[in-house]
């Protein structure tokens, strides 16, 4: 197992965006993380269910504009696109926003009044958008990944609008023993 806070006293944040690009890099078939939350019989009740607590959490609107902060490839962003929401995709790992982008154009937003999603980079410390730039923030199972946490809530309250939500989902670890 990998201790996210231990790597993050023993190593950069620029080192861990960069092992992070590397991973997804690495993937000779990304088709597994392009079809979650379906890409796993084990896993797929556990992420429907705690995606389904976040979305109503999140109390979302048609054309709000949502940032999915640690997005990876972009499967989450996908759902969020589909109703309605103004997406920015946001991750440390340029590999894996690329895997978002192929995913959005395999598997193209159906219906009228869906918005083309926004890929945003980011540098492990600051969030690239002006202050009360989104009216919700989505982080999907990616937050205990960050390793200046306060740095990146304040920006989170910097980015959010008056009155917006931040929501949280953290999936436990399925054990197949």
């Amino acid at each position: 197992m990998i201790d996210p806070k231990r790597l993050a006293e023993e190593m950069s944040v620029e080192h861990l965006c960069r092992t992070a690009n590397d991973y997804f890099k690495s993937l000779s078939d990304p088709t597994p993380w392009m079809t979650k939350p379906f890409s796993s019989l084990v896993e797929a009740p556990e992420l429907l269910q705690n995606v389904g607590l976040l979305l109503s959490g999140l109390h979302l609107g048609k054309t709000m504009t949502v940032l999915d902060f640690g997005a990876g490839s972009c499967w989450f962003s996908r759902i969020l696109s589909q109703l309605q929401c103004q997406t920015i995709s946001c991750d440390v790992s340029d590999a894996a926003l690329e895997i978002g982008k192929r995913l959005f154009k395999k598997l193209p937003l159906l219906g009228e009044g869906v918005f083309e999603p926004r890929f945003l980079p980011f540098d492990g410390k600051q969030i690239d958008l002006p202050d009360n730039a989104v009216d919700r923030i989505a982080c999907n199972d990616a937050f205990h990944h960050v390793p200046d946490q306060r740095l990146v809530l304040s920006e989170f309250v910097r980015v959010l609008k008056p009155g917006g939500i931040a929501g949280f989902q953290r999936t436990r670890k399925i054990s197949l023993q």
